[in-house]
């Protein structure tokens, strides 16, 4: 399956998520046209300059800076933010100079590390999906551009990193429901424990 596949299938399935399991309110009707919006605009693209971009790159950046506005802690998440869009700029980098990953395919590494370092360094569901998000989006803007400067070319947000970002949502979303089931088992045992590694 490829990362366009990946894209569509678990974008319609967190659409579907949003739309009948969540609690109805203001937070839902926002993800849910966020989620439908970002779908719908995946294969428009605009010119900016010599750069082409994938509309839902600013549907995705928009989205989690409205809700980085609603967090705590904004300073930290910013810095997070900064961090991870230097671990994937850097990311897309090596690849680009040694385009044979060693030991996992790109659609399973790439997610799996962004979602490990949101895990390390961020506290909470949506604070990852934030700093994620927005990190990514930056650093795959920050790879054009730096391309751009040498006279290359490339897409900007297209289908795979879109697909790479749903992916990473998943590995979020799944460690976020381990943590909190051994956490509610924890309590209903009396045991004392804290499975956040950020702090």
């Amino acid at each position: 399956m490829t990362n366009e596949a990946y894209f569509y299938w678990v974008g319609w399935m967190l659409w579907i998520t949003t739309t009948f399991f969540m609690k109805r309110g203001k937070k839902r009707d926002l993800y849910t046209v966020w989620l439908l919006s970002i779908l719908i605009l995946s294969n428009t693209n605009v010119m900016i300059g010599e750069i082409e971009y994938n509309t839902s790159l600013f549907l995705l950046i928009i989205g989690s800076f409205i809700l980085l506005l609603h967090l705590k802690r904004q300073i930290y998440l910013t810095i997070c933010t900064f961090t991870i869009m230097l671990g994937y700029a850097s990311l897309l980098f090596w690849e680009k100079a040694a385009p044979i990953w060693l030991f996992w395919p790109r659609e399973v590494l790439v997610p799996l590390l962004l979602s490990l370092t949101a895990l390390l360094l961020v506290r909470g569901l949506e604070s990852r999906l934030c700093v994620v998000l927005l990190g990514t989006s930056f650093g795959e803007c920050v790879f054009s551009f730096t391309l751009s400067s040498y006279g290359l070319s490339r897409g900007t947000g297209e289908l795979p990193f879109l697909g790479n970002i749903m992916i990473a949502i998943v590995f979020i979303a799944f460690l976020d429901i381990i943590r909190k089931s051994r956490t509610k088992k924890a309590k209903h045992h009396n045991i004392p424990i804290d499975l956040e590694v950020a702090k």
